[in-house]
């Protein structure tokens, strides 16, 4: 091979290789719903028996099931596939990629589509130190250092909760139905994200509560309310 035909050759791999692990952002299966410089928030969705290309993140991510879920396999590069148990409607998991980027791949085997809401903190460094929020019904239940992660449980004894948030947060109704209200002085600054008073009555919906308002969650209807929080730091 001829020193030409080889540095084509290097150049074709190296443009593959970098086209097999493009960073996430809108594709057939991940849609970029809202972005600013610090957050961004994706609606991520495989069909059943789909399979994802391969995409890398850069930065921490939160992500949570939005339906009863199905089984996945998820694959780096040319590694062996590792298969991942369903996980069920209103699941939270946390990731750290900041720094240290990973690729892969996501193969839906089960019959269910793999449906998430994930958001990402965008900053490289300086995680907010603050404390954290406390409020009725409201819980901690993850903690890393580009997000907290809080339940909020709305049932027949506690059918509303107020608390503040020191860092922006994004509200994911998991269940039932709710009134999200907050003061609306800073609801340009998250336009066009939803702020402010909002009704949230489908899985998936969405709201950010930005960083020092009063916010309140009142269950509407009879069936009980569940909401995860995603403070990002």
């Amino acid at each position: 091979m001829t020193a030409a035909r080889l540095i084509g050759a290097l150049f074709l791999a190296a443009t593959a290789t970098l086209a097999a692990q493009a960073p996430l952002g809108n594709d057939a299966w991940h849609k970029v719903v809202f972005e600013n410089p610090q957050i961004r928030v994706l609606s991520v969705e495989v069909p059943p028996g789909a399979t994802t290309d391969e995409h890398r993140h850069d930065f921490d991510i939160v992500t949570v099931s939005m339906n009863d879920g199905t089984e996945t396999r998820v694959q780096t590069g040319q590694q062996a596939a590792t298969s991942r148990p369903a996980r069920p409607l209103g699941n939270v998991a946390a990731t750290e990629y900041t720094g240290k980027p990973g690729s892969h791949r996501v193969q839906n085997v089960g019959k269910r589509p793999y449906q998430l809401l994930a958001v990402e903190n965008r900053k490289k460094s300086g995680w907010s130190a603050a404390a954290a929020t406390t409020g009725i019904g409201t819980k901690m239940i993850q903690e890393s250092r580009a997000f907290r992660i809080y339940d909020v449980q709305l049932g027949v004894n506690t059918t509303q909760s107020s608390h503040t948030h020191t860092s922006p947060t994004i509200a994911v109704l998991a269940r039932g139905k709710v009134m999200s209200d907050g003061p609306d002085e800073k609801a340009k600054a998250w336009l066009p994200a939803a702020v402010g008073l909002r009704q949230l009555d489908q899985p998936g919906q969405w709201i950010v509560i930005p960083a020092g308002d009063r916010h309140h969650l009142v269950r509407l209807g009879t069936t009980d309310a569940y909401v995860v929080e995603i403070e990002v730091r």
